[in-house]
C-alpha cells in the first residue's frame, strides 16, 4: 500500500543559524517550506536569557534577540501573500526566569513559546543537564519541573515530552510516572504536546530493553493516546532541507496509527 501523504502542511518548531548548531538563515527555511507546500511555518529558535551567567550554550546570545524577532516579522510582511508566519521561541521553563518569560510575551511581542526542557532542577535544586541523567529516578525530577511550566499558562506547547527517555536506561516505573506526570498536567493545563520528528532523524538505538528510537517513545504515546490531549506534529529542524521530509511523514503514520488525531496549529490569537 502506497504511503499516505499529509495533505495540510505547517511547521512551529523550526531553528536557524543564530542557535549555533542549526545551518542556515531564517528566509533559507521559508524558501524550503514554499517548495514543500507549507502554509504555516512558526520560528522557535532557542532563546537567550538576559542574565549573562546563564550560560546554557547551543542558543543565540541576548543581543541577538531583537535581531532575530524584527527578521521574522519583516520576513512574514515580505511573504504574506504566500505563507503564514509566526515568530516564537523555544526555552526551557526555570523558575526564577518567570518574568523573563512573560516580558517575552508582553514586551518584546513574541507569539508563543514552545517549553524545550532541556535542563530541569533535580533533587539537589540544581540545574542538571536532561540528556545526561544518572537513573530514571532523575526523569521524576524532569517532570515535575515541566509540569511547574506547563501550569503557568506561558507555553502553548510542551516540545519532545519524552526527551527524557533518550538517555540509556530501560522502562521502569519511573518512566511511567514521569509519562503520567506530563500527560496529566498537559490535560488539566490544555497544553499542546508535541511530536517531534527529528527523533527519528536521530535513526534507532540499542537500549538495554531493545533497539528504538530515542525519542519519539511508542510507551509515552500509548499512554498520551489514552487521555484527550492535543498534539502537535513538529519538525524541529535544524537544516532548511528537514522542515519537511520523509521523517516528517514518519511522524503523522506513527502517530495516527496510535490512535492520535494530530492538530495542525497552536490556535494564537
Amino acid at each position: 500500500m502506497a504511503k499516505q501523504m499529509q495533505t495540510i502542511k505547517t511547521n512551529f518548531h523550526t531553528h536557524c543559524q543564530r542557535c549555533k548548531h542549526a545551518l542556515g538563515c531564517e528566509e533559507d527555511y521559508i524558501k524550503s517550506a514554499l517548495s514543500s507546500g507549507l502554509t504555516k511555518l512558526g520560528f522557535s529558535d532557542h532563546a537567550p536569557y538576559p542574565n549573562p551567567d546563564a550560560d546554557f550554550g547551543n542558543r543565540m546570545d541576548f543581543h541577538e534577540l531583537n535581531d532575530y524577532l524584527e527578521t521574522v516579522e519583516e520576513l512574514s510582511e515580505k511573504y504574506k501573500e504566500k505563507i503564514v508566519i509566526r515568530k516564537g521561541l523555544e526555552i526551557e521553563y526555570l523558575p526564577k526566569y518567570r518574568n523573563y518569560y512573560e516580558e517575552l510575551l508582553a514586551k518584546w511581542n513574541v507569539e508563543y513559546l514552545l517549553l524545550g526542557e532541556h535542563f530541569y532542577i533535580n533533587a539537589r535544586g540544581e540545574y542538571a543537564n536532561t540528556y545526561e541523567m544518572t537513573s530514571t529516578e532523575e526523569y521524576v525530577f524532569y517532570a515535575r519541573t515541566v509540569v511547574e511550566g506547563m501550569k503557568t499558562g506561558l507555553f502553548k506547547a510542551l516540545a519532545h515530552p519524552d526527551l527524557y527517555l533518550l538517555n540509556p536506561y530501560a522502562w521502569d516505573d519511573n518512566c511511567k510516572r514521569a509519562a503520567d506526570l506530563i500527560i496529566d498536567t498537559a490535560v488539566s493545563t490544555g497544553t499542546i504536546l508535541e511530536y517531534n520528528a527529528n527523533g527519528f532523524r536521530r535513526g534507532l538505538r540499542p537500549y538495554p530493553d531493545g533497539t528504538r528510537y530515542p525519542y519519539p517513545d511508542e510507551r509515552f504515546w500509548y499512554l498520551a493516546a489514552k487521555a484527550p490531549i492535543k498534539v502537535i506534529v513538529s519538525s524541529d529542524c535544524h537544516e532548511p532541507k528537514y522542515v519537511w521530509d520523509d521523517a516528517m511523514e514518519l511522524a503523522y503514520e506513527k502517530l495516527q496509527a496510535s490512535g492520535i488525531r494530530p492538530v495542525m496549529d497552536l490556535e494564537m490569537q
